[in-house]
């Protein structure tokens, strides 16, 4: 692998700044001498159904109060020792608050980057940036203390740090109720590649929704931890300059541009469904407006939301609604649609889901894998999904119930088998296992438009398992063979 760092601070600074940014930053903050490395990187439980509204709720807690805009503020964790800033002026406490991460480039010395800078103008208009999403800005100070040959960095020791950075985010996001499902990284040459590398690569999954802005690097060698499917769709921009190659940084063979396409490529191979690269014409590794690059990916996200856009209406219960399950309430109907939440998310036991009954008959669930969806009671799928044993049967909905002509239809994931319930009058609910055999070959087939409806779950047969459908199609899984064959009955 080829580990660089820029060897001087660079003279010259970025000619044209966005129209996102907030203002013309002076050559010195526009220009940080950074540059990055290329690294190596059962039983069935009780069914739940939504529980009534209790005569006396009780009230939930205020979120907690949010710090003062402070710098340098020390943190220790992971054997590490170092600092982080963080900027809160002007957040508004009634609304979802977000956070901004953002991770510098590599140095020798604290007066050769703005991280150092946390009263600068690059820092302040970052955190302006941040303040229009209602998202606070956090920067930490790499715990590399140690001059190695590459100076102070971020990934020379990758596993580290990332664990240094995950107890930071925690104690921050627990201490301060910050919502997981608004998360942004960003992060410059050597803190670039230590997003690509580690954080977005390794126990990533604690971020519900956000995105990350990657500029000059983010190259990537794959994931230590599977992404769930929040972190896969998440939108990912590299951002790289022509000019930005081979012999434009230390060592003269690196390129922070080939570093970029490599990396993007990577993460589109890994499943991530969200990712581009902008390539800058004309810029080298010093001449990247940092602070307009972010304010572009910023600029993506909707505005904070309010704590389930029924605050105003005087229901103390909707303090409980937080993270992804407040996210996907509030953006699909909120209260007219599912009603009141009746508790704060519990834990399910299982995958390290969660559940949250809610008074118009409705349970949202959330898993790392599978991300917030409700399930609707009463309905023909709700009724069998709790008695195929909710969570433990089928596992977590990928997304809520669908109408479509002539029935409806919810799709569910327990680990890597994948389920879609359907429903029709005549048939009632029954379930086509998508990953198994049977239920490729139906979808090849064209779904309920050629076979229609399952008629049947899945049965044994001699040899195999069969499933019939309501057009008169009887497929049968061949165990020997591993293939379906199909007759008319």
């Amino acid at each position: 692998m080829r580990f660089f760092r820029s060897s001087v601070v660079p003279a010259a600074a970025l000619a044209v700044v966005t129209a996102l940014s907030p203002l013309a930053l002076s050559p010195s903050l526009l220009a940080p001498a950074n540059a990055a490395p290329a690294v190596a990187a059962p039983a069935v439980p009780a069914v739940r159904t939504a529980p009534r509204v209790p005569e006396a709720p009780v009230h939930a807690a205020q979120a907690p109060a949010l710090p003062a805009t402070a710098h340098h503020k020390p943190f220790k964790a992971a054997g590490k020792n170092s600092s982080y800033h963080i900027y809160t002026n002007g957040i508004d406490r009634s609304k979802a608050v977000g956070v901004l991460f953002y991770l510098g480039g590599d140095y020798d010395n604290p007066g050769e980057t703005w991280v150092h800078s946390p009263q600068g103008t690059a820092l302040t208009a970052l955190a302006a940036q941040a303040r229009k999403k209602n998202m606070i800005l956090v920067v930490p100070i790499s715990p590399d203390h140690k001059l190695k040959p590459n100076g102070i960095t971020w990934w020379e020791d990758a596993d580290g740090n990332g664990d240094y950075f995950r107890a930071l985010k925690d104690s921050l996001v627990k201490t301060y109720d910050l919502d997981t499902s608004r998360v942004w990284l960003a992060g410059y040459s050597g803190g670039a590649e230590f997003i690509t590398y580690e954080l977005l690569a390794d126990r990533q999954n604690w971020i519900r929704g956000g995105g990350a802005t990657i500029i000059g690097g983010g190259g990537a060698s794959g994931m230590q931890t599977a992404p769930s499917a929040a972190v896969r769709s998440l939108p990912i921009t590299w951002h790289a300059g022509t000019k930005d190659v081979a012999g434009s940084t230390n060592p003269p063979t690196w390129s922070a541009s080939a570093a970029a396409t490599q990396g993007m490529k990577r993460f589109r191979a890994d499943g991530f469904t969200r990712t581009s690269l902008k390539t800058l014409q004309g810029y080298d590794h010093d001449d990247y407006d940092i602070v307009g690059l972010i304010a572009q990916g910023l600029a993506t996200l909707p505005p904070a939301p309010t704590t389930g856009q029924t605050a105003t209406l005087g229901t103390p219960q909707t303090s409980w609604l937080r993270g992804a399950i407040r996210t996907d309430y509030v953006t699909t109907g909120g209260m007219g649609t599912y009603g009141q939440p009746t508790s704060a998310e519990k834990p399910t036991g299982r995958a390290g889901g969660v559940y949250q009954g809610f008074t118009k008959n409705y349970t949202y669930y959330w898993s790392p894998a599978t991300g917030a969806h409700p399930v609707k009671w009463g309905t023909g799928i709700g009724n069998a999904y709790k008695a195929a044993g909710l969570e433990r049967g089928w596992g977590y909905p990928v997304m809520a119930e669908r109408k479509i002509p002539g029935g409806a239809y919810q799709d569910f994931r327990n680990g890597n088998a994948r389920y879609r319930a359907m429903y029709s009058p005549a048939t009632g609910t029954r379930v086509i296992k998508l990953s198994g055999g049977i239920g490729t070959a139906w979808q090849k087939a064209g779904h309920e438009h050629a076979w229609g409806y399952p008629a049947t779950d899945e049965y044994a047969v001699s040899g195999g398992m069969a499933q019939r459908f309501s057009r008169g199609v009887v497929a049968t899984w061949h165990r020997s063979t591993g293939k379906v064959t199909v007759s008319r009955g």
